[in-house]
């Protein structure tokens, strides 16, 4: 117990002589005075101005749906162009708001919480760019710390008190009493993970839906286009019916050939019904083709069966000549 006790005082005369040195400091760099009032002031107007925080508000909602469009390769590879320009814009903007604070306040600006937050967030933005120029746009652990980046909307919290982590501020404020000031590490990490895994989970839902609706409308829509060219189709063939019934008559009353018939049907066929010669079989080049290969194999049967009787004349006649040449030969024996 005496050992506790003792550790226990050793970290209070150290906390206190932190904060202590701390306040010194602080007191000390106050003292200095600014040349550039002015443009402090002016700065400090715009920092808190409605407008900034609408502008602000207004980049990081719409940087957050920018990362969730572009999780769809179709989308990204589209709007390849845009994502880069968007992206180069949203870190321009976290940039200059970085900046601005902490030229309003060089030193007021460490000491907020919500501050180190939006730093540890600029530091996540860099980590991408950073080992895409160390290690290569093919580094293994890439698409990690483009996952991270989804973290980003934590910025939203230092704009909008309402949507701050209920309770861990109170929370906190009772640990820092108690001296346990390590206990800051353990809380932010914990709000930046816990965030980090609900986010990633209400993104991935939303893709989801998104997903199978879009995947729902293209079903539907390929039944419905199914359907109209089924319609389609059976109107040009119900009309082109009409149109051979009608030649067939006009044949018989008319006394006109086949091959005029033919050309009046070829003229009733229409540019806008492709639908009934889609196919390859059904195609006139595929006909015309179709027939002369049925010329070109009647012809090939032909020379083959006219082969093939000469190939028996031939065999018939040395057959006939083989007894002759044996009764030859036993006649010149016998002699």
């Amino acid at each position: 117990m005496s050992q506790y006790f003792h550790h226990n005082s050793v970290r209070v005369v150290s906390n206190s002589l932190f904060g202590t040195a701390s306040e010194a400091l602080y007191a000390r760099l106050k003292k200095i005075k600014r040349k550039d009032v002015e443009c402090q002031k002016f700065f400090r107007k715009v920092l808190k101005s409605s407008f900034f925080q609408v502008l602000m508000i207004s980049a990081i909602t719409t940087n957050a749906a920018f990362m969730v469009l572009k999780t769809d390769y179709n989308i990204h590879y589209r709007m390849f162009q845009i994502f880069e320009i968007s992206e180069i814009l949203f870190v321009s903007i976290y940039t200059c708001e970085f900046l601005m604070k902490v030229y309003v306040d060089p030193i007021k600006y460490w000491s907020d919480g919500y501050n180190l937050l939006d730093v540890v967030i600029i530091f996540i933005i860099l980590i991408p760019y950073t080992l895409r120029k160390i290690k290569g746009r093919l580094y293994k652990n890439l698409n990690i710390a483009d996952g991270i980046q989804s973290l980003r909307i934590l910025k939203l919290i230092s704009y909008s008190r309402g949507i701050r982590v209920d309770g861990w501020t109170n929370l906190q404020e009772q640990l820092d009493q108690r001296k346990f000031t390590i206990s800051r590490a353990f809380t932010i990490l914990f709000i930046l993970l816990a965030s980090f895994i609900f986010l990633n989970m209400f993104v991935g839902v939303m893709i989801m839906h998104t997903e199978d609706s879009i995947k729902k409308f293209q079903r539907e829509l390929m039944v419905e286009r199914h359907v109209t060219l089924l319609e389609e189709k059976q109107v040009i063939l119900r009309r082109q019916q009409e149109e051979v019934n009608r030649l067939i008559t006009t044949k018989k009353t008319g006394g006109k050939t086949f091959t005029e018939l033919v050309e009046e049907f070829k003229k009733t066929l229409r540019h806008t019904d492709p639908m009934v010669l889609d196919d390859f079989g059904t195609s006139l080049p595929f006909v015309n083709v179709y027939l002369s290969t049925l010329d070109n194999q009647d012809n090939t049967l032909n020379k083959l069966q006219e082969l093939y009787y000469e190939i028996v004349n031939v065999l018939c006649l040395m057959l006939e000549d083989l007894p002759q040449k044996k009764s030859s030969h036993s006649s010149e024996l016998l002699i």
